[in-house]
């Protein structure tokens, strides 16, 4: 018999939670190694993260190194300062004689700087770092002559390596939840900013209502690119430095932990990609395969099935291949592909997999339910024809309550 069915594609940030926790532990290691470094009168504000963002360094992993990069820089243009040793975070004590006004058009003009090194072929850190390289230094002369400068570019992710990375960390996970994940000391004492500053989007209600709607053949499942724990029964042999589990946070600060709703996360995309020897961040949405992933995994509740079988769907020909999903999706049922999103990566990655679905013969429809954030993500939205709803909760009325 045909069956119509549901599946909720669900965002965390900026969707599910605001993500506050992100940008003060971000902010707050920035301030806290200027000032260790010894520049206690400087200091920045979230705003110097938005612009990150809006400049598409949005990994505040990335921002921390780079910010404190760029005080290295400014700090040993302005005094002439040359280190005679590699000791890191180095000790830049002479006064400057400026005002965080200077300092903060500074970092303003290096992150455009930044910005127009990125490509689409590498990691934001190295398009950095092999831009500077490709013009020996030039715009960052001044590091680029002390010992310690490749610390601010490589091994940044490496908690044993990177003193900024092991601090951000240890602010959005918490002190015992990073010892018991690197098994090495955390650098402060301190709650997981993940769990204490972030607060909930969606009301209580539907937090309740999402993981209860089987019966009714609705189907929730969260996609997002937030660091998660590799899957439990998965190839482990790489040590990936960035697969910590911050999406897990969210799932316990919404109460969907332990399987409640089921989650395609950063974690889950790199087990697959290392696993058949794909480049980073190849799977991530727009691609189609995040997409059907976290469809699949909505209805099989299994995190390596549901990649697998999404890798199949992108990759195998339906021409010559049989259907990988028969046994779980009927292609006599319509389906409905309801995506929450802020942004358009998402929105694309659905509707890509949607065009994956009807070449396996599948009745697929996508809903597109973009949530009003910032002006230039609304517009965007918009722009490619989106309805954009206030929050998640009234597009949850206008989606849910139709089914």
């Amino acid at each position: 018999m045909n069956q119509r069915k549901l599946l909720l594609i669900l965002d965390i940030d900026g969707v599910l939670l605001e993500a506050e926790g992100y940008r003060a532990a971000c902010v707050d290691t920035i301030n806290h190694f200027i000032q260790l470094m010894g520049q206690e009168n400087l200091s920045i504000t979230r705003e110097i993260a938005d612009v990150f963002e809006v400049s598409r360094i949005a990994c505040e992993w990335d921002m921390v190194p780079l910010s404190l990069a760029a005080f290295v820089n400014w700090y040993c243009e302005k005094t002439g300062e040359f280190f005679t040793d590699n000791s890191f975070p180095p000790k830049c004590e002479k006064p400057l004689n400026c005002d965080n006004v200077e300092f903060r058009a500074m970092l303003l003009d290096k992150i455009r700087e930044y910005a127009s090194f990125l490509n689409d072929s590498e990691t934001t850190i190295n398009s950095v770092y092999h831009g500077y390289q490709r013009k020996s230094g030039e715009g960052m002369d001044a590091l680029w002559e002390q010992p310690f400068r490749d610390r601010f570019f490589v091994d940044t992710l490496n908690p044993w390596k990177s003193p900024f990375f092991a601090e951000l960390m240890t602010r959005l996970l918490g002190k015992s939840t990073f010892e018991n994940f690197y098994g090495i000391p955390a650098p402060l004492d301190c709650e997981s900013y993940l769990e204490t500053k972030d607060h909930l989007l969606i009301s209580e209600y539907y937090r309740k209502l999402l993981p209860n709607l089987s019966d009714r053949s609705i189907y929730p499942a969260v996609m997002t690119y937030r660091p998660s724990l590799l899957p439990e029964k998965g190839n482990k042999k790489s040590s990936y430095f960035v697969n910590t589990p911050e999406a897990e946070c969210a799932l316990h600060l919404l109460g969907w932990s332990e399987g409640k709703v089921p989650m395609i996360g950063g974690g889950s995309i790199c087990y697959i990609e290392e696993k058949y020897n794909l480049r980073r961040e190849h799977y991530v949405k727009p691609h189609p395969f995040h997409a059907l992933a976290s469809a699949l995994i909505a209805i099989c509740k299994d995190d390596i099935q549901s990649l697998e079988l999404a890798r199949q769907l992108c990759e195998f020909d339906p021409e010559t291949q049989e259907n990988p999903i028969k046994d779980l999706l009927s292609q006599e049922d319509h389906i409905e592909l309801a995506v929450f999103e802020d942004s358009i990566s998402g929105i694309e990655s659905v509707r890509n997999a949607a065009k994956i679905l009807k070449k396996w013969k599948y009745n697929a429809e996508v809903v597109c339910c973009g949530i009003k954030t910032t002006d230039a993500k609304n517009e965007k939205l918009k722009n490619n024809g989106v309805m954009v709803y206030n929050n998640v909760n009234t597009a949850f009325d206008s989606i849910i309550g139709k089914f």
